[in-house]
């Protein structure tokens, strides 16, 4: 029921004048508490049954319940710190709440990008280490091709030759060949 009271007067107003607030709040709840009382007797005067007082108790009963449910879960969520840091539900007015619920959007935002910047430059030192070793590989296939191709000259066929006793022959005469 204090919920309903609750959303008749905007943040603005009780931090205003929380005490007049706080006042019509309690005028209001003795108003609707005599009107209770009022229906009670008329009720029990009018010789009503007593089923239908026991249906209304179990219905408040029920209500009681729902209201200390609720009261529990915003309690369990006040006492949640994490929520609380990411909602700002520890700043006491809502248009403190409003800007850090914008500052925590900023810092979210910056640790974004410095986590980002951190990728790309880790990225970028590994393109850079790739980069060099396909230099690396790059200058041994030249070497490489460079060591064939010296290996294949004619003086350097014989050298080798000569190196192991053999002996090379000019193949213009086709007395050599064998067919």
């Amino acid at each position: 029921m204090a919920t309903e009271n609750d959303q008749r007067y905007t943040p603005e107003e009780e931090s205003y004048d929380p005490e007049g607030i706080a006042e019509l709040r309690r005028q209001e709840e003795e108003e609707r508490l005599s009107r209770r009382i009022r229906r009670e007797i008329i009720r029990i005067e009018s010789g009503e049954s007593d089923e239908a007082l026991e249906e209304e108790r179990q219905q408040m009963k029920e209500e009681e319940a729902e209201r200390k449910a609720e009261e529990e879960r915003k309690e369990r969520r006040s006492r949640s710190i994490l929520l609380n840091i990411f909602t700002g539900g520890f700043l006491s007015t809502d248009g403190a709440t409003k800007y850090y619920r914008m500052l925590i959007a900023i810092a979210i935002m910056c640790f974004l990008c410095i986590f980002l910047t951190f990728l790309s430059l880790n990225a970028d030192r590994e393109y850079r280490h790739l980069e060099k070793h396909a230099l690396v590989l790059r200058e041994r296939a030249i070497i490489f091709e460079d060591r064939k191709y010296s290996i294949s000259t004619r003086e350097e066929i014989n050298r080798l030759l000569q190196k192991q006793g053999i002996e090379l022959k000019d193949l213009d005469n086709d007395s050599h060949v064998i067919r």
